[in-house]
């Protein structure tokens, strides 16, 4: 049922037929429904993983106050605007930890030690597509004391020697490897 015609229901008997009236609650339905619309599309975009690049990503921008890097894939769109979001409070390691949890290139492990922050990849091998805004999300909310560090995950010869094949090793891409 439309909203004209649930709007029209409630009236008295009499107001029903009136053309004028008719039309007023034809159009005030037309204008709900299209609000219950916009209401449907935007109750699909609560969470940072469902947000689309056409709605979600310019409202939390906005939102936020953050903008960004278009030539991102949506993912990395996201995790900035998760990140972004995460962000904000006082400074603690928890706090760079929630903003590394929002990357999603895989485990990351942060830690301050000896004055340093330590960001550790414990995931994916290699480097993460996305590091570069990473490394923006955390220089906004970290002291400019303090100093940043990053570990990578490498495959290691333990992992490689006597538990690989010559075309299993053959088919592992060169990021995973360290030179």
């Amino acid at each position: 049922m439309s909203s004209k015609d649930d709007l029209i229901q409630h009236l008295h008997k009499l107001y029903r037929n009136d053309p004028y009236i008719y039309q007023l609650y034809n159009s005030i339905g037309l204008e709900i429904d299209k609000i219950k619309e916009i209401i449907d599309i935007l109750s699909g975009q609560i969470y940072f993983d469902e947000l689309t690049e056409d709605i979600g990503i310019p409202l939390m921008e906005k939102v936020l106050n953050f903008k960004t890097d278009p030539n991102s894939s949506l993912e990395d769109r996201r995790s900035q605007l998760e990140a972004r979001r995460k962000s904000y409070g006082n400074f603690s390691i928890d706090l760079i930890q929630a903003v590394c949890n929002s990357w999603h290139n895989g485990d990351i492990k942060s830690q301050l030690i000896d004055g340093d922050i330590n960001i550790k990849f414990i995931g994916e091998y290699g480097v993460p597509i996305d590091l570069d805004n990473l490394k923006k999300a955390i220089n906004i909310i970290k002291p400019a004391q303090l100093i940043v560090l990053y570990s990578f995950r490498y495959l290691l010869i333990s992992e490689i020697d006597g538990v690989m094949t010559l075309d299993q090793l053959q088919q592992q891409p060169l990021s995973k490897f360290a030179f």
